[in-house]
């Protein structure tokens, strides 16, 4: 929750430096116009395209993301703009048609990522990631094929861009919450690197400000990439990853202070081979290191360290110009320690249930995949493949591996219509790094499952018009426990069994002209679970979800971006907060709990708008943004939160429901060196 004199600083920093940047921005440097073009079409349904390029086909280059306002200008939340997908302002993790947020596979250079999100106590507010690492980005939201293994909802697939090759440069951008150094230059004719890092500064601002509560939240990361070329046919890329971040919180309200602290390491290098222009293997090898020591409330301990090293090697060839064949097989050895615990507390007055899990524990996995995407006919392409699981760590008596069959079939009657289906079961084994032991959970057991039913269809009445529409229908067995995230909000988890989501998805794209285009989206969707037997909504469950936006090049380096959100309220469970006289005379809080998501939260709806400005000068580029989020000051809320208030007259305790609202009206400067 933003306080008046935040607003107040931001307002004073941002003016301040707009005045100072449009005094100096007086070059004006031609942009490339060229005209927009729509990309190949696919055969998997639920596929979302950012790449660098300039396209109309449900697609966004790296710099329409960079004209988008976003906060941090953070790549994963450059997802929260498309149809089906489920978000909170204050985060930059996300589901999909009523999955939850730890449904998501992210992926970088091939890597699968383990909870690559700084902020982590407060539901993971900025990804590791910074957009100007990225070249593409693919999200695919359902049927996805077999190479994508071990999430059930969701992929997020990001590809690094390739260091300078041809001088050193040097790229130094600073905004609202962190400030950003890259480096990158050619190493002898065959190789090249890029070094980045990023330190936010939110703390820093907090002690600027007179706050009633101690908050000081950190975050670093730092990235490397090195390339060389070792032969014609061979290719090896190095790849480092790593984030730190460490929480402090004070509050009156002692069951929620907080100390933490995160660090979270990947490393793995890469050799590509490839056989002529069709056939090429994929080698890595790859480690990784991940700690967190927190402490929450007034001694409860949640402590976790994991390590894992492994390889897995890809093959793909095309055959015939008619199928393109991918198989890979995958394995890693993990081992897991976690000391659990922690007091939960209940509904009612100093309930509290003592949640007790020591896990130390060693083992290996093993999958594998298999996948032909076939052009059966100039008007029919199927993509058929199954993916393997085997975990040797789980519990005795259960079965050990998962084998997950998918095919999609896309069809073509006229040349501006595109017809597709999918069909497919995905697993999401239990990982000795993601132990539900928040539930009392020690041991792994069976992979969660889903299986997507999709159908769509995909209108194009000119090169520069898109219409999209995707019906789905999913469900989910053997579900083990949900993402956990910091709050006020102590609530009873009642970990679900089953559960099962259907909606409709309509997108609508046009590039009206090189200088302007709209989108247009709107999401129909219900997610249920059953849970202790009784089957009630799921807590992304989002009835409604419509989106419009524009974006305009009014002058040759300027343009304006202007975005709409709304969606109706998602799933609550009821606050009752009552006084009750103790013996002693002293008040204590009743906290009580209605029907488990019987109600709503409110309609959210926010009107935002971001300019760029691109500069070039003799030896250095400079680009800067100026953007409003929530531009007409709507007060939308997050969550409503049980508190207790010191009355100062009397001295007594009142019991109060608090509600914690979304960002206020935000003003965002951000600006970008590049030499």
């Amino acid at each position: 929750m933003l306080s008046p004199n935040f607003r107040k600083l931001v307002y004073l920093i941002f003016s301040t430096l707009l005045f100072g940047l449009t005094s100096l921005l007086t070059t004006y440097a031609e942009e490339d116009t060229a005209p927009v073009e729509l990309e190949k079409i696919v055969v998997t349904p639920g596929r979302f395209t950012i790449y660098d390029g300039t396209s109309a086909r449900i697609s966004l280059s790296q710099k329409e993301i960079e004209r988008f306002p976003l906060i941090d200008n953070d790549v994963m939340r450059a997802g929260h703009v498309f149809p089906g997908v489920v978000s909170s302002d204050y985060s930059a993790r996300f589901s999909v048609r009523g999955g939850e947020k730890d449904d998501i596979s992210v992926r970088l250079d091939g890597m699968e990522l383990y909870n690559p999100y700084h902020l982590q106590d407060f539901g993971g507010a900025v990804s590791l990631i910074g957009l100007e690492l990225v070249q593409n980005t693919q999200l695919l939201i359902g049927g996805f094929p077999a190479e994508y293994g071990e999430k059930m909802s969701g992929v997020f697939d990001l590809k690094t861009r390739s260091p300078n090759t041809e001088q050193f440069s040097a790229n130094f951008g600073i905004d609202l919450i962190n400030a950003t150094a890259t480096l990158e230059g050619p190493l002898s004719e065959k190789g090249s690197w890029l070094l980045s890092a990023r330190r936010g500064y939110i703390d820093l601002i907090l002690a600027l400000m007179d706050v009633d509560e101690d908050y000081k939240p950190q975050y670093a990361d730092v990235y490397g990439k090195f390339t060389y070329q070792v032969t014609q046919a061979d290719t090896v890329t190095l790849n480092g990853l790593y984030g730190w971040d460490k929480n402090r919180i004070r509050l009156d309200d002692v069951d929620n202070n907080l100390d933490s602290q995160y660090d979270n390491s990947t490393a793995w290098a890469k050799w590509r081979h490839t056989f002529g222009d069709s056939h090429w293997t994929d080698f890595f090898v790859f480690a990784g290191i991940s700690n967190q020591n927190r402490m929450t409330g007034k001694a409860d301990v949640d402590n976790r360290d994991f390590r894992f090293f492994g390889t897995k090697a890809e093959f793909t060839t095309n055959l015939f110009d008619k199928h393109t064949f991918r198989t890979g097989v995958k394995w890693q050895w993990l081992t897991a320690q976690y000391q659990y615990d922690v007091q939960e507390r209940q509904a009612g007055v100093n309930n509290y249930k003592p949640i007790l899990v020591d896990v130390d524990d060693d083992g290996g996995e093993f999958s594998a995949f298999l996948q032909d995407e076939w052009q059966v006919h100039s008007k029919i392409a199927l993509n058929i493949g199954g993916h393997f699981v085997y975990q040797q760590y789980r519990k005795e008596g259960i079965q050990r591996y998962e084998i997950g069959p998918r095919v999609a079939l896309a069809v073509k009657p006229m040349n501006n219509l595109l017809l597709r289906g999918a069909w497919g079961i995905y697993h999401q084994p239990i990982s000795l790094m993601g132990v539900p032991v928040e539930d009392g959970v020690e041991t792994v057991g069976r992979a969660e499952q889903a299986s997507h039913y999709i159908i769509g269809a995909e209108y194009t009445p000119s090169n520069n018009f898109l219409v999209r529409v995707e019906g789905y229908y999913n469900t989910f067995d053997n579900l083990v426990g949900r993402l956990r995230e910091f709050g006020r909000q102590n609530q009873i988890f009642a970990p679900p069994e089953s559960g099962e989501a259907k909606g409709l998805e309509v997108f609508m794209m046009h590039a009206v002209s090189n200088r302007l285009s709209w989108t247009l989206g709107y999401a129909y969707g219900i997610a249920e679970e059953i849970a202790g037997g009784t089957t009630i909504f799921r807590q992304h469950d989002r009835r409604h979800a419509f989106a419009v936006s524009s974006n305009y090049q009014f002058a040759p380096t300027w343009h304006l971006y202007l975005s709409w959100r709304f969606h109706t309220g998602e799933p609550r469970t009821p606050l009752i907060h009552t006084e009750v006289r103790l013996p002693d005379g002293r008040i204590a809080c009743d906290r009580q709990f209605g029907e488990t998501h019987s109600a709503r939260m409110p309609a959210y709806h926010s009107l935002d708008f971001r300019i760029t400005k691109q500069s070039s000068y003799r030896r250095w580029n400079l680009s800067w943004y100026f953007q409003i989020l929530n531009l007409y000051n709507h007060r939308n809320l997050d969550q409503y939160a049980f508190s207790e208030v010191l009355n100062e007259e009397t001295g007594a305790i009142e019991c109060a429901i608090e509600e914690e609202p979304l960002f206020p009206i935000v003003p965002t400067l951000g600006v970008t060196m590049r030499f």
